[in-house]
């Protein structure tokens, strides 16, 4: 359950002043507290615990202030005497550290998720946000820490550790440097050294010589998301050396890899036949790559998913700001466009009545072109109020897609979002100087109010469209204006109510088209078919995630060289039966 940490900060402003030297958590009774404000207390504690809700307050030094129950269960605070954050979590990460500098300047943010040790020795991912609160002078005094476990990663990384543990393989956590920072049992047992010959040391002190400077070079070049794979030889405790093969990943962080190496002499060669142990070993750490893939999947998932909340309430806020002064700016033109419009018809009477004038009228008439002016006038009013109204459909297409972190399904016109995605992507669709304008043909049924999230239905069309456009792009690069004119790249969306309370939506292209190969794999994460930098390979993994498993849907790929892709979506109109059936 997430809260509200600005409201919080509200609420608790005015019982953050007493000079008590000690905070404990939010219920205990202090020396100098007034009872109002100690009894506000126990209620706010009260209402925080009841939602579970680990919540700690940290003054400028960062020491702990106050902090509710789930906050002291995850960490295992003092009660009688508040401790720094250092101590609490000694092994919070580097871009966590800097998460809390920044809040210490009054900068809101948020810590990602890391794999952490609890202080009954559990790991799990945790997520934090931060806030800065203020005293009652306005002045920052502190950070407001709420911790979020997240189970889902939670359970990936159990798994992994059992995998980690028992594998026979060597398995580590090595720095950009080549320190080791965590190996598993199988490197006491392969390479016969003791545990502290293998913490915090450099895992090239143990390479062949031969093998040193061809292992840093492959090391830098580690690409996030792509694997590497190399082979060379490590010292054993006796002297001896034998050959390995590493695969190794770089982990989101950017600061750690993570590496499997197996003997090649355990290799079967494919005149070998494979006996019960083997086997159990190869489906072992076939069983440890799919984890490992799940891992990096959802962690890059949940970065991902904060990066869009973020972008969400940035959307939110942009659009809010703006969506004021341009109602002021269209309401206006509306005025305008009236008293232009009677001035003008005044001054049509004048001429009308007074066909001489004075010379001087006449003299400044000629010279600031009348005519012109009362030609070109109502023109540009009428131009301005369609810029007006364009930004008007942008502000509101930007509002649809700030609702990005939606937490309850809600009613919602899908025709709505189809056409934000649309006039947000317009800058893509619209002609370019090497080709026309991509062709958008709508056919769209009458549908009923869809219960959806609402911005993660956005954010499916808005991949989906977006990877349209890239394969039209890619097809139109070879070809000539006149080409693409005499046969137009062209988006296609359709929408159909189904018999079985279901809606289907459709969107197709007509560029070049995919391989079967390729289309059995285009909702895998990390797959893609762009270049490096041009894309995650999650875009598509993601949208099918929020069909398939948040919506209960369908989401389905077609595609025929030559001829063109389409994705067909289909949801249920309602959920509310189905949850009651579930439950």
């Amino acid at each position: 359950m997430s809260i509200c940490l600005k409201a919080l900060v509200e609420s608790i402003k005015p019982l953050l002043g007493q000079s008590s030297p000690h905070r404990r958590t939010f219920t205990g009774r202090r020396e100098g507290v007034e009872h109002s404000n100690d009894f506000n207390l126990t209620l706010l504690h009260q209402v925080l615990d009841q939602s579970g809700t680990a919540i700690a307050l940290f003054n400028r030094d960062l020491k702990s202030i106050l902090w509710t129950q789930p906050w002291q269960d995850l960490w295992a605070v003092d009660p009688y005497a508040g401790q720094l954050y250092s101590e609490l979590i000694p092994q919070a990460p580097p871009s966590w550290q800097a998460a809390y500098r920044r809040c210490l300047d009054g900068v809101p943010g948020s810590c990602p998720p890391h794999w952490l040790k609890l202080a009954n020795g559990d790991r799990c991912w945790l997520h934090e946000k931060l806030s800065p609160w203020r005293d009652e002078r306005g002045d920052l005094a502190g950070i407001i820490v709420q911790t979020e476990v997240l189970k889902t990663a939670e359970a990936i990384a159990l798994s992994w550790t059992t995998v980690f543990e028992h594998s026979p393989d060597l398995h580590c956590l090595i720095d950009q440097e080549g320190i080791l920072k965590q190996v598993n049992p199988a490197w006491q047992e392969q390479l016969g050294y003791s545990p502290p010959d293998l913490q915090h040391v450099c895992s090239f002190n143990y390479l062949h010589p031969d093998d040193l400077d061809a292992t840093r070079t492959a090391l830098t070049q580690l690409t996030a998301n792509t694997p590497l794979r190399l082979e060379n030889r490590y010292r054993h405790q006796d002297g001896s050396y034998h050959w390995y093969q590493w695969t190794l990943v770089a982990l989101e962080d950017h600061e750690h890899l993570y590496a499997i190496g197996r003997l090649l002499a355990s290799l079967p060669t494919s005149d070998e036949s494979t006996d019960p142990e083997q086997a159990q070993v190869q489906q072992l750490s076939q069983s440890l790559s799919d984890t490992l893939d799940e891992l990096r999947q959802t962690q890059l998932q949940l970065v991902q998913t904060e990066k869009m909340s973020s972008l969400g309430q940035l959307v939110a806020g942009i659009a809010h700001e703006i969506n004021n002064p341009v109602n002021f700016i269209y309401g206006n033109l509306v005025h305008a466009k009236e008293y232009t419009e009677d001035i003008l018809g005044l001054l049509e009477l004048y001429q009308q009545h007074y066909s001489d004038p004075n010379p001087e009228i006449t003299e400044e008439a000629e010279s600031i072109d009348i005519e012109f002016l009362l030609d070109d006038l109502p023109q540009l009013l009428s131009s301005m109020m369609v810029g007006a109204n364009r930004v008007k459909e942008i502000v509101s297409s930007l509002r649809n897609f700030s609702r990005l972190d939606e937490v309850e399904m809600r009613l919602s016109n899908l025709h709505e979002g189809l056409d934000s995605t649309l006039v947000i992507l317009q800058n893509r669709i619209k002609a370019k100087p090497n080709r026309p304008e991509i062709v958008i043909d709508k056919s769209y049924q009458d549908l009923p109010k869809v219960e959806c999230f609402t911005g993660q239905m956005n954010q499916v069309f808005m991949n989906i469209v977006s990877n349209a456009i890239d394969a039209l792009d890619e097809r139109d690069k070879d070809r000539s204006y006149q080409e693409v004119e005499a046969q137009p790249s062209s988006l296609t969306l359709t929408t159909v109510c189904n018999p079985d309370n279901t809606v289907t939506i459709r969107i197709a292209d007509n560029a070049a088209g995919v391989s079967e190969s390729v289309r059995q794999q285009i909702f895998k994460p990390f797959f893609t078919t762009k270049p490096v930098g041009k894309g995650t390979g999650l875009g598509l993994s993601i949208s099918y995630q929020i069909i398939v498993e948040k919506h209960k849907g369908t989401l389905e790929c077609q595609s025929t060289l030559g001829e063109g892709t389409e994705f067909i979506i289909t949801i249920p109109i309602s959920h509310s039966s189905s949850d009651s059936q579930d439950s």
